[in-house]
């Protein structure tokens, strides 16, 4: 049936079982008004096609209700001295007097591009955007009579797992809102967020969270040169939108804080930013604004997304007879390795996110829960700071700053509606995520104790746009793709983040596979006679060894690397492996020493073994045993504060056109670290 994924190839156009559009037309009694919505915006035939959906599909009375509650609220703006509402763009209760933009948004609102069962749903989050680019909530309840009950976006399934030929169809007893706003618009909704919210407007951050779509994109319709012969239809990405992250301190976390307005909150940011003296809230060189811009990224993350645990993702392609594509991120890592990320914010530096899965300690939850330590997401997570007689009250450095700050999970928010009322995370253009201590940016606390480390940061990490228009983790079959699934050409000026010097450049994004041997299973390819560069994350001033992960292959190119402008040493071959001399590489267990020279010899050589916490393309091998994957050195300098670029330029004057150009992942290592002999081989190999 409909989630099965041996699907008959000779049933893939026309279909000898049921359809989500004929299941909905068998019950037309129920669903007749849901479909005159997907008639008007053309989706109605898209459920009739081949591929695999989930419909969550809205009754009668839902629907009735909906554009009864929703005309109400546009009628109530218009009454003199009444507040204006956003809604949702319907003026009246008729359902034929919808625009056909609206039937759009609704019927997209209510579809997913992969089948899921409600046995096969977790987290609190699908891992599929809907049609309209938007990610649904999911909730689990328990009802009056025991029975379980599973929430979308916080309205209950009546009926569940309708399987069908091409998916699934779930009756909702409610439409699941589409609302228009934005992530600023968003929190002012949140009557928990009242301090948090009048300081986002009265720095003007408020303004910079309104962006949601580059109108001005309209290159999504096209296909780019194949990458390979055997690689082909490499589309551009679909759109350019815009997504923005806010991590937001409720008001009870501030009145624990001694805060109890945001006058207060302005002298405490004085204290936490002495050296940001403008009194003028919203410049850059304002306390409050710097205090705020700590809080927010530019992209769009929703908690399941925060870091890489859980996310499974599929990639159909026509013509196969099953999801040639899948990435698992629990195949791809050592059991228990941390799972961490690092986000570049609005104020300029870095912001660590980390679910510490090595740390399996017990605690005690402030609900009374016990709960393993290392489950849970923290904020600037520095180990050797963890309080342990209250591990979520640490601080650290001369002037206390909270670290270890915990990322509230949504299952526990919507367990106390009492305290979080009408919570509801999600916007137009982002997200918002509860944290427990005050969020503060501290050099001397980040480059002592939080960044203190060797900081690894993913490609897809540093290209926000990636995130934003799901190109990282896509899972769904609204794209054909080629051969090769999950696939895009970057073109020029998609991201300020790459800088494309070459009219020959040709750059793409390949997203995560299990079959991949990199690092979060995915990479960053190029072609042609290609230069380009990528703009660094902003880390704290200091001197840092950079590093470069690549997996070696035969059809690489020889490259030259440059640091803001200044080359790096001779040109690299990135088809040796490690069996040449020129790199080294011997396996552990082939020595007598457990590979401790043999890391040395390395990096006389300029190279590391790949980390120890993943596994390669067979999901068995880790990265270190592989004889392909390296860490290259490109240089140790000082980084200052402001922008810092890496220049890939292809230097092989033979080149006809095959060579291509691998990147996995940057590496930052503060030379203090690597120098101080406390360091574990566990640690540094990780």
């Amino acid at each position: 049936m409909g989630c099965v994924e041996d699907i008959d190839k000779a049933n893939r156009y026309t279909f000898m079982g049921q359809t989500v559009a004929d299941y909905l037309e068998e019950h037309d009694d129920v669903f007749s008004d849901f479909i005159y919505i997907l008639k008007r915006s053309g989706r109605l035939s898209l459920l009739k096609a081949y591929g695999t959906y989930t419909c969550f599909a809205p009754t009668n009375d839902a629907v009735r209700r909906y554009l009864v509650e929703q005309d109400s609220i546009w009628r109530a703006s218009l009454e003199p001295g009444s507040k204006q509402e956003v809604w949702t763009g319907i003026t009246s209760p008729v359902l034929e007097e919808l625009s056909d933009s609206m039937c759009m948004v609704i019927s997209g609102t209510h579809i997913l591009t992969n089948c899921f069962l409600t046995t096969t749903m977790q987290g609190d989050v699908f891992p599929t955007a809907n049609l309209n680019g938007r990610f649904l909530t999911l909730k689990f309840g328990v009802g009056d009579m025991q029975q379980s009950i599973i929430y979308i976006n916080n309205v209950p399934i009546m009926v569940a797992d309708n399987e069908v030929e091409n998916g699934v169809v779930h009756a909702m007893k409610g439409v699941l809102n589409p609302s228009s706003l934005t992530l600023a618009a968003q929190i002012a909704e949140m009557k928990f967020l009242t301090i948090f919210n009048e300081a986002l407007q009265i720095t003007g951050l408020a303004l910079a969270l309104e962006p949601y779509k580059d109108f001005s994109y309209t290159e999504g319709d096209k296909l780019a040169p194949d990458l390979y012969t055997n690689i082909v239809n490499c589309h551009y990405p679909l759109n350019r939108y815009y997504g923005f992250t806010a991590f937001c301190e409720t008001d009870e976390v501030f009145h624990k804080a001694g805060i109890e307005n945001v006058d207060d909150l302005y002298r405490k940011c004085c204290e936490w930013y002495p050296e940001a003296t403008d009194p003028d809230p919203k410049s850059e060189n304002n306390a409050l604004h710097k205090f705020m811009t700590y809080h927010l990224i530019d992209r769009r993350l929703p908690y399941a997304r925060l870091v890489c645990y859980q996310i499974a993702c599929n990639y159909y392609v026509p013509g196969e007879a099953y999801m040639n594509g899948v990435f698992a991120s629990e195949m791809k890592y050592v059991p228990y390795a941390d799972r961490f990320d690092y986000f570049e914010t609005l104020q300029g530096t870095l912001l660590k996110v980390i679910m510490p899965r090595s740390n399996r300690k017990n605690v005690i939850k402030s609900d009374g829960m016990q709960a393993t330590y290392g489950d849970m997401i923290f904020l600037n997570y520095a180990k050797d700071a963890i309080n342990a007689a209250d591990p979520f009250n640490s601080t650290a450095g001369m002037a206390n700053i909270p670290v270890n700050i915990l990322v509230l999970d949504p299952s526990d928010i919507n367990a106390d509606p009492d305290r979080y009322p009408g919570y509801n995370a999600d916007a137009l253009n982002g997200n918002f995520q509860l944290i427990d201590h005050p969020l503060v940016y501290n050099e001397d606390v980040m480059a002592g104790y939080v960044l203190n480390e060797m900081i690894r940061i993913d490609i897809a990490s540093i290209i926000p746009e990636f995130t934003n228009n799901h190109m990282r983790w896509y899972s769904g079959s609204d794209i054909s793709f080629g051969s090769t699934a999950g696939l895009f050409y970057i073109p020029d000026t998609y991201s300020d983040r790459i800088k494309i010097n070459s009219p020959e450049t040709r750059v793409y994004y390949m997203g995560a596979l299990n079959g991949y041997n990199q690092y979060q299973g995915d990479l960053m390819s190029a072609k042609g006679t290609f230069d380009f560069a990528y703009r660094l994350p902003h880390v704290p001033p200091g001197t840092y060894e950079l590093r470069i992960g690549y997996v070696a292959d035969s059809d690489r190119g020889i490259v030259q690397y440059y640091v803001d402008d200044e080359i790096t040493g001779i040109p690299v071959n990135m088809r040796l492996g490690g069996g040449d001399p020129h790199i080294g590489w011997i396996k552990d267990e082939h020595t007598t020493d457990n590979g401790i020279t043999n890391d040395k010899e390395m990096k006389n050589r300029g190279y590391l073994k790949g980390p120890s916490t993943y596994y390669v393309g067979d999901c068995a091998t880790i990265a270190r045993n592989f004889s392909r994957a390296f860490r290259l050195v490109l240089t140790t300098k000082y980084f200052s504060g402001g922008d810092h670029w890496v220049r890939i330029k292809n230097v092989n004057d033979n080149d006809s056109g095959a060579d291509s150009y691998m990147h996995d992942y940057f590496e930052f290592v503060p030379v203090g670290w690597m120098r101080n002999e406390n360091i574990s081989l566990e640690d540094r190999r990780k």
